[in-house]
């Protein structure tokens, strides 16, 4: 299933992003098609070399009909495993660095690059993705943030972290950033009064003659430069935080 979470036996994690038709999977020369195409960039940063030895000795063992020893003390620096591994290869008519040539089961083009192909035993994880989704719509927020809550037993959201964050500013999508950032997040009303320019929590004048409720700066004893914007609430809490500290922060409204 999608999301299903996958292993080798060298600590090289995955999941599932896409399950392929068989015809549409690249095949080789033999006509052999691949059970998982693995993204190779979880190697340098994993460092599995040992996924690789795997791989040409799993394919040497099952072209020679042999069982291989793969263990630590079985090479050396002289003669290290992937040079033995690949000889083998190479006395089978293989590659001696186990790569193929292979082609599109699309179109039948031949791919540009050499790809690794080899046996490597993998095992399927006890985390599955029927067992981690999460929805939310509304929900409960956070007492001091706003936010909403985290957790998926507290009918929580999921995070946004900043890499998610960063792939939206890549892709353009501004509104879609708002939404999730802001809308949907801890979107509140905040009162500025534009000629002393503080953030204020607006006191109530006292009801006049006529029955008219007006809002009132106490800096400056007047309401008429109060103006209402939209902000983060955490940006209220950051204020609060300064005042503490005595430091004013003040807001330039146009």
């Amino acid at each position: 299933m999608i999301g299903d979470k996958f292993a080798s036996r060298h600590g090289q994690k995955g999941v599932c992003s896409q399950m392929w038709p068989v015809e549409n999977l690249p095949f080789t020369e033999s006509g052999m098609t691949p059970d998982i195409i693995f993204n190779p960039h979880g190697f340098p940063s994993r460092m599995t070399i040992g996924m690789m030895i795997e791989s040409m000795a799993g394919k040497s063992s099952m072209l020679h009909g042999v069982v291989h020893d793969a263990t630590p003390f079985k090479f050396s620096e002289d003669q290290p495993a992937s040079e033995y591994f690949g000889d083998l290869l190479q006395k089978a008519g293989y590659n001696y660095y186990g790569t193929e040539r292979m082609y599109s089961g699309v179109d039948g083009r031949e791919l540009e690059a050499d790809i690794f192909f080899g046996v490597v035993y993998y095992q399927r994880l006890r985390h599955m993705v029927a067992d981690k989704y999460q929805v939310r719509t509304t929900g409960p927020v956070d007492t001091l943030t706003h936010q909403p809550v985290k957790g998926r037993k507290r009918a929580g959201g999921i995070r946004f972290g900043e890499m998610e964050r960063d792939s939206l500013l890549a892709h353009g999508a501004s509104f879609l950033l708002q939404d999730r950032l802001f809308n949907c997040s801890d979107k509140s009303l905040a009162y500025v009064c534009s000629q002393c320019m503080s953030m204020l929590s607006p006191v109530m004048d006292r009801v006049d003659s006529d029955m008219i409720r007006k809002w009132t700066c106490p800096t400056c004893r007047t309401g008429d430069f109060i103006e209402i914007i939209s902000i983060p609430y955490v940006f209220r809490y950051l204020v609060a935080e300064l005042a503490a500290m005595n430091i004013d922060v003040k807001l330039h409204v146009k």
